[in-house]
């Protein structure tokens, strides 16, 4: 409540403030999310005006030898990297390389198999429609435990595939493997490996001293923090032999991220095309402008245009949130997965703003009849997965629960078409009314958009399961998957995944609520001949045909 209280005192008079009072107002935010010194934890910059204003952190970077954080503690990047390996391609046109314009094909033509027509830029947007390949992997039953996988390895899976999820530049699905596919041009296009190029022209010319894209997994990296994770209350150290750089792989530090954010808050930055390169949304086929744009998502808050991307790893977390007409930066890494580094930023960055008067709020006082809240009732199932979404009114209010989710969250009007959730109104849900896609329901959280369609449950399911037994093998994934009825129940197995009940939702689809599901295709006869697999709204098409 103190902290509360404070913070409110300082937004009521946000010029007055002093730099102690800020610092003050930080250190309690941090103290806040790490309770002490001796757990995993947290550091934070704040950059205003093209000064570090703020750095400071709380906690352990590495548990083992009791070592807190410091002024350089080097830390993973994760997703942020993808705005770097962005700025690569950005440079590479500048020079005349290549343009964004241009089919991947003429730098990868083992892509032979797809027969439409993917650019640069649709991998930069995350419009491709490419698989994601952390999913493919997944289904392949990939030994996390036991092995890594390289870059290598990961276009060796995507030269082998046939199909993508969608015509390129016609919806947004957020796919790592756009990024491992954009690292094979910077380096088939530089004549140089990724690291080496990206050290030679970006990070040398910014001074960015420690950071770098990794190279091996044995190298040292001094100063480093360590990713945790809990189990059962206790500590745990991830380890991976996974070495995938372009989406991911990158290191840094506070102090150099503040460099590199100069790029985004100085108009007149030598690298400021780089900024204008990474930030420019694209539109869809259909003219839509996109809220992610090259390697960073471009999103209003509270009347202002922000520039933003977060970083998910095991064990760790980190955010990277500019505001150009502020002169702000907030960079934000946590070494636990439990600390939700990008609520921070923004708890941060209200110390900042006033709310200004937004274009789009006009909508939100749209009001709904309880009969005009009724027509966007049903269950609703994510494209591409068995995640469904069931909408409903309960006294007068509409309401979503996930099949994931244990309790309902109340929806307020902001549309005739569109409701946003009442405890987070960046969260987004709009109905289509018309009947000319196959989406009836996207879910926009702050930028990245999932897709539902609406879906008539089997009134009695899973009957006559002995239609659905055998074996059943994939020549893209090059795994079988097996299929067994047992006690009633429906169970797959493959490796590394046993014993999985899966249950039917509409005819003939079945999933276990893994943002999986399974659709299987008949014959004339009525016969179970194959199925197919989509996986996280990310994956789908991917063939399995029986074989007994």
């Amino acid at each position: 409540m103190k902290l509360c209280l404070f913070i409110i005192s300082i937004l009521i008079g946000p010029v007055a403030f002093s730099q102690t009072d800020f610092d003050e107002a930080i250190n309690a935010i941090l103290k806040a999310h790490v309770s002490s010194e001796s757990e995993a934890g947290l550091t934070i910059g704040i950059v205003k005006d093209g000064k570090l204003i703020y750095h400071n952190s709380r906690g352990c970077m590495n548990l083992e030898y009791n070592l807190t954080y410091n002024d350089s503690t080097v830390f993973g990047l994760a997703s942020l990297t993808k705005q770097f390996t962005s700025a690569c391609i950005g440079i590479l046109e500048n020079q005349g390389k290549l343009s964004i314009n241009d089919d991947v094909r003429k730098y990868i033509p083992e892509l032979a198999n797809y027969k439409e027509t993917i650019q640069i830029k649709h991998l930069l947007n995350h419009t491709s429609g490419i698989r994601n390949h952390n999913v493919l992997l997944n289904l392949k039953g990939f030994d996390y435990k036991h092995r890594g996988y390289t870059n290598k390895m990961i276009q060796e899976l995507m030269f082998k595939q046939k199909g993508i999820n969608n015509p390129p530049g016609t919806k947004m699905l957020y796919s790592n493997t756009n990024y491992v596919l954009l690292a094979l041009i910077i380096e088939r296009v530089s004549g140089m490996q990724i690291h080496e190029f990206a050290k030679q022209e970006l990070f040398d010319p910014l001074e960015m001293t420690k950071t770098f894209y990794k190279s091996n997994l044995e190298e040292v990296i001094e100063n480093r923090a360590y990713p945790y994770y809990k189990s059962n209350g206790q500590y745990q150290q991830p380890r991976s032999l996974t070495l995938c750089v372009g989406a991911g792989g990158m290191v840094s530090t506070i102090k150099d991220l503040t460099k590199w954010s100069k790029v985004f808050l100085n108009p007149n930055h030598t690298f400021s095309y780089l900024k204008d390169f990474i930030t420019e949304p694209d539109t869809l086929n259909n003219g839509e402008l996109m809220k992610h744009a090259r390697g960073m998502f471009v999103s209003p808050y509270k009347g202002y245009t922000t520039f933003n991307h977060s970083g998910r790893g095991l064990g760790m977390r980190s955010q990277f949130l500019c505001i150009p007409k502020k002169k702000i930066a907030i960079i934000i890494y946590s070494n636990s997965e439990e600390i939700n580094a990008v609520n921070i930023s923004y708890e941060i960055l209200d110390l900042f703003i006033e709310e200004k008067p937004d274009e789009t709020k006009s909508e939100i006082h749209y009001k709904h009849s309880t009969n005009q809240k009724k027509r966007f009732e049903g269950t609703y199932q994510e494209l591409n997965s068995d995640l469904r979404m069931d909408i409903f009114v309960e006294n007068d209010t509409l309401k979503a629960i996930s099949s994931f989710g244990s309790n309902a969250t109340a929806l307020t009007s902001q549309s005739a078409n569109s409701f946003f959730r009442i405890d987070n109104p960046s969260i987004v849900y709009t109905f289509q009314t018309e009947r000319s896609t196959d989406v009836d329901l996207l879910v926009d959280f702050g930028g990245a958009t999932f897709y539902f369609e609406s879906i008539e449950l089997e009134s009695i399911p899973n009957q006559n399961l002995d239609d659905f037994a055998g074996s059943y093998y994939s020549d893209e994934l090059n795994v079988t998957y097996s299929i067994s009825v047992e006690n009633n129940n429906l169970i797959l197995s493959y490796p590394n995944n046993e014993a999985i009940i899966i249950k039917e939702g509409a005819k003939d689809t079945f999933g276990a609520n893994r943002r999986t599901k399974y659709t299987f295709n008949r014959n004339n006869e009525g016969k179970v001949i194959s199925f197919a697999v989509a996986s996280e709204g990310t994956v789908k098409g991917i063939l399995f045909e029986k074989s007994n």
